[in-house]
């Protein structure tokens, strides 16, 4: 396929997101994202251009990414219904939460991190809060983690430097399991704004899902990728589509939109468009009893073969040794 000169491959087998139509929808959103934002010469741009004290590469902003926090709160209030599975907030309870480029320089640093480390109700269910970075060695001023670690304060949460490409499986599962209880618990990546959703090509942004996949086969996965939400239980082998977030806040590159919302009356609904092919939403505790039961049976069903295909793996292993 080409887009807009930029061309690549859309098989009729998907790769990496379950429907056929969601991952077109995806990747072509993705090839366009690249050719706005992700091309070498602005790569560059963002590297040069000084904004208050950093780079562009690193402007973000107070609650440029609070949709997030108003979904994540929907989500571990029960209101985000998977068709299969119930409550989605149950099977994320205790999850930790990797930020893939939180822009560690600016301002305070990390501030879309901190929204979230600093949302009491989200800290109920969200046990681990990890920001991250890349130290780019080109200039003096991208040195990110070296100038940190010098001449900034610790962070109130958990930090990790991270290479510029995430495709290595192991890498994502050692990076995951330091930051997790074990095996079998519930991960949230995001990567919004920047380096996986704008700057990979199409073949990197795959490469690097099917690495979070395979890196993680145990684990459900919520994992919050530029302006789409997606979502796999360790009972399926690629993501699903929950939904797309509100482009013209968080996402948007032209007008800093998310300085003029005001986030006190800015309601759930304005923030996500559900995708009904998976998900419902309902009101507060609008979940039945039975279905309540179907969903934690199919849920705990779920984990559990996780758990026995887990342990039979490591047995066959200490028995070939």
């Amino acid at each position: 396929m080409l887009l807009f000169g930029f061309h690549f491959a859309l098989s009729a087998e998907t790769t990496i997101i379950e429907n056929e139509e969601d991952e077109r929808r995806v990747l072509e959103n993705h090839a366009f994202e690249k050719l706005r934002f992700g091309l070498a010469n602005h790569i560059h741009y963002y590297k040069v251009k000084k904004t208050k004290n950093t780079v562009v590469e690193q402007r973000s902003g107070r609650k440029r990414l609070y949709d997030h926090n108003l979904i994540l709160r929907s989500i571990f209030r029960n209101r985000i219904l998977h068709h299969q599975y119930g409550s989605i907030g149950r099977l994320l309870d205790g999850a930790s939460f990797i930020d893939f480029g939180s822009a560690i320089l600016y301002e305070e640093g990390a501030v879309t991190v901190r929204d979230l480390y600093e949302d009491q109700f989200l800290s109920r269910y969200i046990k681990k809060i990890v920001a991250t970075d890349i130290n780019d060695p080109e200039y003096d001023h991208t040195r990110y983690i070296e100038i940190h670690m010098t001449e900034r304060d610790p962070f109130p949460f958990a930090f990790n430097e991270i290479p510029y490409r995430l495709d290595d499986p192991e890498y994502i599962r050692v990076l995951t399991r330091i930051y997790t209880p074990n095996e079998f618990s519930p991960v949230i990546f995001r990567s919004t704004n920047s380096g996986p959703d704008l700057f990979y090509t199409v073949e990197e942004m795959r490469d690097h899902f099917r690495s979070v996949l395979d890196a993680n086969p145990h684990r459900t996965i919520l994992y919050f990728f530029n302006r789409y939400i997606f979502f796999r239980t360790p009972c399926e082998s690629k993501f699903q589509l929950l939904g797309t977030i509100d482009e013209k806040v968080g996402v948007n590159h032209s007008f800093s939109a998310w300085r003029y919302v005001d986030w006190n009356k800015r309601e759930f609904s304005e923030a996500i468009e559900p995708n009904n092919r998976y998900i419902r939403i309902a009101e507060e505790r609008n979940e039945s009893k039975a279905d309540r039961l179907d969903s934690m049976i199919s849920g705990f069903g779920c984990q559990f073969r996780a758990k026995m295909i887990y342990y039979r793996h490591k047995f066959m292993k200490t028995m070939t040794k």
